[in-house]
């Protein structure tokens, strides 16, 4: 079972505050589609709004086209994933996979709990508690126990950021596989840039609640569409001389009609990325294939930029 999901035009405030404003969005059926924002954007209020904990001061929430907007969470079939996994400490792994199905009294319920324990890889750790696994195994027993009770919509709230970066990098690649052998529909939320590209077939970027741009990864860092975006996105922010916004490798550098003076280079794969100030007073990063020293003088000429509206700066 797998479903579409839509916002029309859904509003949220708290007192008077606007979290989340006038948004609409289609989420298509076996989409893994990313909510990347900072802290504030509000990225937990519109996962609350989805689930059913709150409810949306105007518009509606759909799923595959019934109107839960009303409805309680346990009345719209959505399996949450959280970021502390909210596995129960005083059972093993066997009954927290197990304890969705036995609340609904299914048949079966062995036959599905190994099922779902062979497809995520963690049949061998059935028995044990869930302070004996490890943090990535902790993650694959509340993806487990959210799978086996086939939802139609998974929301996940961060659910790696609690792990080290090493198997965070595994755990992505996992996570991806498992949705498209399930072709579930996934809304993953996050603050974490890798995760989004790496996950993402679609990423929205949540701010001060809208979606200011959605699209993939690679388009929204090769063409955002303002201003914030270009600085938000990339390991790097993006670059402006006025309205004119260029990313560290959209320049050559080394000669050139612009001049930067060096306040320090910073090697990252290889490269190095130049840090300084031109004389009007634009900090500047610049990538180069050679480093330069505090003071030096770098000449560059832009090569690819985009020029954005006075109005793009919001």
């Amino acid at each position: 079972m797998t479903a579409k999901l839509e916002l029309r035009n859904v509003s949220k405030s708290y007192g008077k505050q606007l979290v989340i404003s006038d948004m609409s969005i289609e989420i298509e059926k076996g989409e893994l589609f990313v909510v990347l924002g900072s802290s504030g954007a509000g990225k937990s209020t519109l996962l609350k709004l989805i689930v059913g904990i709150e409810r949306p001061d105007e518009g509606k929430i759909l799923i595959d086209g019934r109107d839960v907007t009303n409805l309680p969470p346990n009345k719209r079939n959505i399996a949450m994933v959280f970021q502390n996994y909210a596995l129960y400490p005083n059972m093993n792994v066997y009954e927290n996979i197990a304890f969705p199905l036995k609340m609904k009294r299914l048949v079966n319920i062995d036959a599905k709990v190994k099922e779902v324990a062979e497809k995520l890889k963690i049949a061998e750790i059935l028995n044990k508690r869930v302070n004996q696994i490890s943090g990535g195994q902790q993650q694959r027993v509340a993806l487990a126990r959210a799978i086996v009770r086939n939802p139609s919509l998974f929301l996940l709230d961060e659910p790696l950021s609690n792990l080290d970066a090493r198997v965070r990098y595994t755990a992505r690649s996992e996570l991806k596989r498992i949705q498209r052998e399930l072709d579930q529909t996934f809304v993953f939320v996050t603050h974490d840039q890798k995760e989004a590209e790496t996950l993402g077939d679609r990423v929205g970027i949540l701010h001060q609640g809208v979606f200011e741009q959605i699209g993939k990864f690679e388009e929204i860092y090769e063409k955002p569409a303002t201003r914030w975006i270009g600085d938000f996105i990339g390991d790097f922010p993006m670059n402006f001389i006025g309205n004119t916004g260029f990313r560290p490798e959209w320049i050559q550098i080394g000669s050139g009609p612009y001049v930067m003076r060096v306040d320090y280079s910073e090697s990252v794969g290889g490269s190095y990325f130049v840090h300084g100030t031109t004389d009007d007073g634009n900090s500047l990063i610049l990538k180069s294939e050679v480093p330069y020293a505090a003071g030096d003088l770098a000449k560059f000429s832009i090569v690819k930029s985009i020029n954005f509206p006075d109005d793009g700066k919001t």
